[in-house]
């Protein structure tokens, strides 16, 4: 084979590998005084995947905490949400390894529970969740966040993890490792992983601060890299992947939370976004959800 042959061959490759489609979750956070409006923390995701089911709910368990959230599939699994204790949990699957390989990693589930519904049940605090390493079993990415600190963790093959701790400051993940302990276990980079991280960490250092929940539900929105490659990710044909619902939680060190969840109510209609905005105290932890949604 001649040389150039054989980079067209490579270079073909290569683009193969770093432009195919991957899950498109965008994960970011700010915390602390100066960074957050009134202190505390604030956290964002963007959920992207295939059009499908989802729905917000709260839920009230007999044992454990109230929370409350979107919950997506056919069995309505817990997506992203916070507790009554103020404590924000979401995550994003890890790209950067094939998905037929993170289909075999045994995944945590308890009580019929799987990891993000059981630390919303049970935990009160980003360090109560940290003292059960066993919860992060199968490759994915956890932003957590409560009134002090916002946490990134990825989980590797195998359950190992990389733990950063940003208790006055950002931060962000997408769908690829990118610790330095974890960045060598990259199979692949999706372009789209790597230029939604470029894009969230470029706004997060140039957007004025302090950091308020209308900033953060605008940058949930940004659309400046296309259908495939934003943030806010509308995609290329209507089965294909795109943003399907953005969530952002403010929880204050002192005072009541902020939610707002935006949501597709129709799988395949963009149109049907369903948004609800709100300052949540306890007693709304208590609320029906079709009470809740209609702001009795």
């Amino acid at each position: 084979m001649s040389l150039a042959k054989f980079s067209l061959t490579a270079f073909a490759g290569l683009m193969l590998l770093t432009a195919q489609p991957s899950f498109a979750c965008t994960l970011f956070g700010a915390a602390g005084e100066g960074v957050v409006e009134g202190g505390g923390t604030i956290l964002a995701k963007t959920r992207d995947e295939h059009p499908g089911r989802q729905f917000f709910d709260i839920v009230r368990p007999s044992d454990g905490y109230a929370y409350m959230g979107l919950f997506t599939g056919r069995k309505g699994h817990f997506n992203m949400g916070v507790n009554e204790k103020g404590l924000v949990v979401a995550r994003s699957a890890s790209g950067g390894i094939p998905k037929e390989k993170r289909l075999t990693y045994a995944r945590f589930e308890k009580e019929g529970l799987r990891a993000p519904e059981w630390i919303a049940r049970h935990y009160a605090t980003v360090d109560e969740v940290l003292a059960h390493p066993e919860i992060f079993k199968e490759p994915v990415n956890y932003i957590l966040a409560d009134k002090t600190k916002v946490v990134v963790v990825e989980v590797m093959p195998g359950g190992k993890t990389t733990v950063r701790v940003t208790e006055k400051g950002t931060a962000a993940h997408t769908n690829h490792f990118i610790e330095p302990q974890s960045k060598a276990l990259n199979e692949k980079v999706g372009q789209s992983s790597r230029i939604r991280l470029e894009r969230i960490c470029s706004l997060l250092s140039e957007k004025e601060k302090p950091f308020t929940t209308d900033t953060f539900i605008a940058m949930t929105r940004d659309h400046n890299a296309g259908p495939v490659n934003s943030i806010w990710r509308t995609g290329t044909k209507p089965e294909g992947f795109q943003t399907l619902a953005a969530m952002v939680v403010k929880t204050p060190r002192a005072g009541p939370l902020e939610v707002y969840f935006t949501w597709r109510t129709r799988a395949m209609d963009p149109d049907s976004l369903q948004t609800v905005r709100r300052t949540v105290t306890l007693a709304d932890f208590r609320k029906t959800t079709a009470d809740f949604l209609a702001g009795k």
